[in-house]
């Protein structure tokens, strides 16, 4: 079956089916290339909806000249510029932005795409087929390379992680895990969420350019302090989380950051604050992250 499938591909009987949701804010150095990329893939997408997220520059502008010549593209202003870039619940509010206005309802999967990629041609064509092989498949995606000292390198990540740069979700798998949460974290939250619900997540050998390292964006000791409260938020629990704040010790801003994370976990547990509520689900998620640690080192 997999020699066979052609380019537009099958799914349910018909024609595959996808739609696109990209947040985007102060993006006209990357979002071109992003547009480029797009444009040129071999199974192209049903809708592709830009949420120009209060940009300060010409992103919108960009994307308009490309409407001109793809009816497929549509461009939503979101006018919230004076709120900062943040890595959770401002892109995950951005996203529903354009999610609310997708038209195309019988569609098969959809992606939440960044608009700082470079992608292979038949980068859509391949995850399509990825969730035709298998309709345990509910999320899945290529990953991704930065540039570094002129070499490409990929970036650091679990072995079936999917960046939320480049995440596919079968319609029914988003459904599922009740959306994506505006949360820090939301990228390993819904994964684990569909994972404790029967879903597979699968990285296909796809390299995909990310033209912004992920999180150079974010200033580092708050990123580390808000990290530290989503590990707590999410159940981790204190073991798992003083190993990942001496992770950090070893990476920098080295000891403060490290000491950052440890605040935030202790601000999080002081308040209470929680994104799981489940009980079961927090075991599972818990359990998770210890077997993703033992594949880590090889001893599982």
């Amino acid at each position: 079956m997999v020699g066979t499938i052609s380019v537009v591909g099958v799914m349910k009987g018909g024609t595959v089916k996808y739609v696109i949701v990209t947040p985007a804010k102060n993006e006209e150095a990357y979002i071109k290339n992003t547009l480029e990329s797009v444009c040129n893939q071999s199974l192209q997408p049903e809708e592709w909806i830009i949420v120009n997220d209060g940009s300060a520059d010409n992103t919108a502008e960009i994307v308009k000249n490309y409407q001109a010549s793809h009816s497929w593209i549509k461009l939503i202003n979101n006018e919230n510029r004076f709120e900062r870039r943040a890595s959770g619940s401002k892109v995950i509010r951005a996203f529903y932005r354009g999610y609310d206005t997708v038209t195309t309802h019988d569609y098969d999967f959809i992606v939440k795409l960044d608009a700082d990629l470079v992608l292979p041609e038949n980068y859509f064509e391949k995850v399509s087929i990825a969730f035709q092989e298998s309709s345990n498949v509910g999320l899945c995606g290529g990953y991704c390379v930065t540039e570094k000292k002129g070499r490409l390198t990929k970036e650091r990540t679990a072995k079936n992680h999917i960046r939320g740069a480049i995440k596919a979700y079968r319609k029914q798998c988003i459904e599922d895990i009740g959306g994506l949460k505006p949360v820090l974290g939301w990228d390993a939250l819904d994964e684990m969420t569909a994972s404790y619900l029967g879903w597979e997540i699968k990285q296909l050998p796809l390299e995909v350019t990310h033209l912004r390292e992920t999180n150079r964006e974010y200033k580092p000791l708050l990123h580390r302090f808000h990290s530290g409260m989503m590990y707590s938020r999410m159940g981790y629990g204190a073991f798992l989380s003083l190993c990942k704040a001496i992770f950090y010790v070893f990476n920098k801003p080295y000891m403060l950051g490290g000491l950052a994370f440890a605040i935030g976990f202790i601000t999080a547990l002081i308040r209470g604050e929680k994104d799981i509520e489940d009980k079961d689900l927090r075991r599972f998620v818990k359990k998770f992250k210890y077997n993703r640690i033992l594949q880590f080192f090889h001893l599982k």
